[in-house]
């Protein structure tokens, strides 16, 4: 297997390879994704057979992450995809590795991905570190509280201009981890497709006051909220109530929430309440750099721990450190201590991005700690958080 980095000579057989995957060549998204996406704001991997057929390729779509507090380029794994001649050849495993290699040298160190089935990518120590709530249910059934006569509703029909849609995520991100810091570009991506697949916009204000927003589709008798920002509960409940006003042309609504999310507390029929959604995995690729980058906000987080990682696919992954604290700062160091803390690859990127606390994957035996010290440690400096993504390409 041949691998290369696909240009304007070869995206005829990237698009191909979509087209027996994913969307069709006549859909809007294929048209747009290879019209203006592809090759000119990302980078594709492909793996070729002698012969020069394509086998397999992954998309890596540039982005930036908040995460625990820093500015984190990565790369959204999209389009990973196997023709069916060479599928149960181990491909995929190749095609990691290599794509791993290059994003490594590029100075990222992790990368994320929206499986379609967890388990092509769970051999590959992709975990998940994103969760949603997902409500499923009658629009009737709706509940909100009572009506804030000071917040008014505007529908959006077409915009340019994403400074405001901005400021109201950004104000809603910040008690959140793991999110993506979006540029015009990325609003501006999104809203092309967006638009297109029958989106709809309706903005908040309380006066003249922005406070928050809903994007929402309406399909096939479904309401869908796609994302929804707000200041407080109050705006929360303005739209849910704008939603359910929807009866007559709509019977479900659906909703991918924030992991949160509280407004089944509302809810009288406790079979309407939603559930855990696993909705996105991420990946470590650079331990090492990982951990150098980690930000630290306690001088009482001082001492030395020893930890064991291990990595199936990237090799320099495998390491025994002696992880040193002190002023705010992390050293490392290559020992033959015995370890304090054991993990994989998988573990330690649910710890780094805080979807789990350290003696949660502990109780589920996915962690082997042996010293209290090295556990207060570790606990301090990768404490838990509450994630949240919404990109979905």
């Amino acid at each position: 297997m041949e691998f290369h980095l696909i240009n304007e000579k070869n995206i005829k057989k990237v698009e191909s390879l979509w087209d027996y995957c994913f969307e069709k060549k006549d859909s809007f998204f294929f048209k747009w994704y290879f019209g203006k996406y592809c090759l000119k704001q990302n980078a594709v991997l492909g793996g070729f057979h002698k012969q020069g057929v394509l086998a397999t390729m992954v998309h890596c779509n540039p982005y930036t992450l908040k995460l625990r507090g820093i500015d984190v380029p990565t790369s959204y794994l999209v389009g990973v995809a196997t023709d069916p001649a060479a599928r149960g050849k181990r491909v995929t495993k190749d095609l990691f590795e290599m794509a791993f290699a290059i994003l490594k040298a590029q100075g990222k160190f992790v990368v994320i991905l929206m499986p379609e089935h967890a388990g092509v990518y769970l051999p590959y120590q992709f975990s998940f570190v994103y969760f949603k709530r997902r409500y499923d249910l009658p629009l009737r059934a709706l509940s909100f509280g009572e009506a804030d006569d000071s917040i008014e509703l505007m529908r959006v029909e077409n915009t340019n201009d994403f400074t405001e849609f901005n400021s109201l995520y950004r104000n809603f991100m910040h008690k959140y981890n793991g999110y993506v810091i979006r540029s015009d570009r990325e609003w501006s991506n999104f809203f092309d497709v967006f638009c297109h697949e029958n989106g709809e916009t309706v903005v908040a204000y309380r006066g003249n006051t922005p406070v928050g927003y809903m994007l929402y589709q309406r399909l096939n008798k479904v309401f869908k909220i796609v994302e929804i920002t707000y200041n407080d509960a109050e705006v929360k409940n303005c739209f849910l109530r704008y939603a359910r006003q929807h009866i007559a042309q709509c019977d479900k609504l659906e909703w991918l929430a924030e992991a949160d999310d509280l407004t089944f507390l509302h809810f009288s029929d406790q079979s309407y309440c939603g559930s855990s959604f696993p909705f996105m995995m991420a990946r470590i690729i650079d331990v090492r750099k990982a951990l150098e980058l980690l930000p630290l906000n306690s001088e009482d987080s001082e001492g030395s721990f020893s930890i064991l990682l291990t990595d199936n696919l990237v090799k320099s992954n495998n390491v025994l450190l002696q992880v040193d604290i002190r002023n705010n700062s992390i050293k490392l160091e290559d020992t033959f201590n015995l370890p304090d803390i054991e993990m994989d690859i998988g573990s330690f990127t649910q710890l780094y991005f805080g979807q789990f606390s350290l003696s949660e994957l502990v109780a589920e035996g996915l962690v082997a700690v042996h010293s209290s010290e090295a556990e207060r440690l570790m606990t301090d400096i990768l404490p838990k958080c509450t994630n949240y993504i919404n990109e979905y390409y």
